[in-house]
């Protein structure tokens, strides 16, 4: 049971009709953009988002093609790793735990192969523990993870603290991502889009893509990722909770970055050292 909780927080998935906040994407005209600017054509990687395209408060757009969230990328093929080089990425930044790393290591080593940043830890995943083991309702499910977002928060501050200094350099495209690229991930994301200006809403609106874009195929979860089995088999209100993502997570760490730090420019500069001179450069660097 320790190793199938290792990955639990991680997971980004998607069953069933995404999430009504998904539908009012639209409503930002910032947020509705066609979705093949938006995925990336990879073959063997989920969830792979190009973060460009928004409007900030201050009326610049976010740029295309040099910041992207993806999902794991241990099933890279050679068409996938062309594309990615041909967006000039030249640094990758994994979030995942040192288990998961291990289990599903990157496939993109070797000579041209981008700078991988990562660090070891432990996932601590005992909240999500009871939710396996049945009998539990999809509001309890909704309830632990909008608990634990917060512990993402902290839990990822050293990640996020050398993925902000790689972007300051503006020495070429990035990818950051975690196993499924919607809750460490999604936190990450929305620290950078809040540090280029870009509203909230919009920054909710782009988190709850996960919904629409992590699709992966249960039902060969026990020849493939036998870690994926159990959820396949929770009931399909619960699966879906697990699967996706709901706004009042993200906006459980937006609270907190609020009532902590009065603001994220505030978080940014306490903890990531991340001061206005650097916000000035990021946007200068991603934003046109």
């Amino acid at each position: 049971m320790k190793k199938l909780l290792l990955s639990v927080a991680a997971l980004a998935l998607l069953v069933g009709p995404a999430p009504a906040a998904l539908a009012r994407q639209a409503a930002p005209a910032a947020a509705a953009q066609v979705a093949h600017e938006r995925l990336l054509p990879l073959q063997n990687v989920q969830n792979a988002r190009d973060i460009g395209g928004y409007r900030t408060v201050d009326g610049r757009t976010v740029k295309w093609d040099v910041i992207f969230r993806t999902a794991e990328l241990s099933h890279l093929s050679a068409a996938d790793i062309d594309v990615l080089r041909s967006k000039g990425v030249r640094a990758i930044h994994d979030l995942r735990s040192i288990d998961e790393r291990k289990a599903q290591p990157t496939a993109w080593a070797g000579e041209g192969a981008p700078t991988i940043t990562a660090f070891d830890y432990t996932m601590d995943n005992a909240a999500f523990g009871p939710l396996l083991q049945g009998g539990v309702t999809a509001d309890k499910a909704r309830e632990v993870f909008a608990g634990s977002y917060p512990q993402m928060l902290q839990m990822q501050r050293q990640q996020h603290k050398a993925l902000f200094a790689d972007l300051l350099k503006g020495e070429g495209a990035v990818v950051y991502h975690c196993s499924a690229g919607k809750d460490r991930t999604g936190i990450a994301t929305a620290l950078i889009l809040s540090a280029l200006g870009v509203p909230r809403e919009t920054i909710v609106t782009d988190y709850e893509l996960s919904n629409r874009y992590y699709r992966p195929d249960l039902s060969r979860a026990d020849k493939d990722n036998p870690q994926m089995a159990a959820f396949a088999r929770l009931p399909a209100d619960v699966r879906a909770v697990f699967m996706g993502v709901d706004a009042r997570y993200l906006q459980a760490v937006f609270a907190t970055i609020d009532r902590d730090y009065g603001s994220v420019e505030g978080y940014l500069q306490r903890e990531l050292g991340v001061d206005a001179a650097g916000l000035a450069r990021l946007k200068a660097l991603y934003t046109v």
